[in-house]
């Protein structure tokens, strides 16, 4: 066998070993990177809970700036320094918080769901540095389930990470049941064409 085709299997079973062998839950948690909610207009203590993907559109109007404002994505419900509690939400340009108490808008801590999550992404405990580091998990959604992650720093500033099972899990069985098996097969006609050459007979000369 050339030493070209030593390394082309060499590549394939590294490969092959890696479809099988990476956990793509824990990688795609150590990839994610933090996304800030924005600079709110009221100081946060405390974040009672964060929805970092709501599926709700949010639509109301803004008294302290005057204006309608929608929110697509994030939202927070937050306690201020003040003691007073906001629901703020990420409206792209700005953060805009309304006072009230939404205690009733606020989803139960599901903590068998968060545990299960954090074991799945391989979420740490705890988190150097922050002020408040909180993990809230959604399992309602059987495969669909998502795990959201936030810390509050010093300044008051809100950063999170959110992970979805459904996505990696597309994406594992794609991998171990396509991938994997096709890289197998090269590897298997790899050395059958090279079992071909060993036993070839030699061409008699008459």
């Amino acid at each position: 066998m050339s030493k070209k085709n030593v390394l082309l299997l060499t590549i394939l079973a590294i490969l092959t070993l890696l479809v099988y062998t990476i956990d793509l839950f824990k990688l795609n948690y150590r990839l994610a990177d933090w996304k800030e909610f924005g600079e709110p207009p009221v100081l946060i203590s405390h974040v009672q809970y964060l929805i970092a993907d709501t599926p709700n559109i949010i639509s109301y109007l803004d008294r302290s700036i005057g204006e309608e404002v929608t929110c697509f994505e994030a939202v927070a419900f937050v306690e201020a320094d003040t003691g007073e509690t906001y629901r703020c939400c990420d409206a792209g340009e700005q953060v805009s918080c309304l006072k009230g108490d939404f205690s009733s808008d606020i989803p139960d801590t599901d903590e068998q769901c968060v545990s299960e999550l954090k074991d799945i992404f391989g979420v740490p405990d705890t988190l150097a540095g922050a002020k408040e580091y909180q993990i809230f998990g959604d399992c309602l959604g059987g495969r669909f389930a998502e795990l959201t992650v936030m810390q509050l720093d010093d300044t008051g500033r809100i950063l999170w990470k959110h992970v979805k099972v459904d996505a990696i899990q597309v994406m594992t069985s794609a991998l171990r049941c396509v991938v994997g098996p096709a890289l197998l097969l090269v590897i298997a006609y790899i050395l059958y064409k090279f079992y071909q050459e060993k036993t070839a007979q030699p061409v008699r000369r008459i």
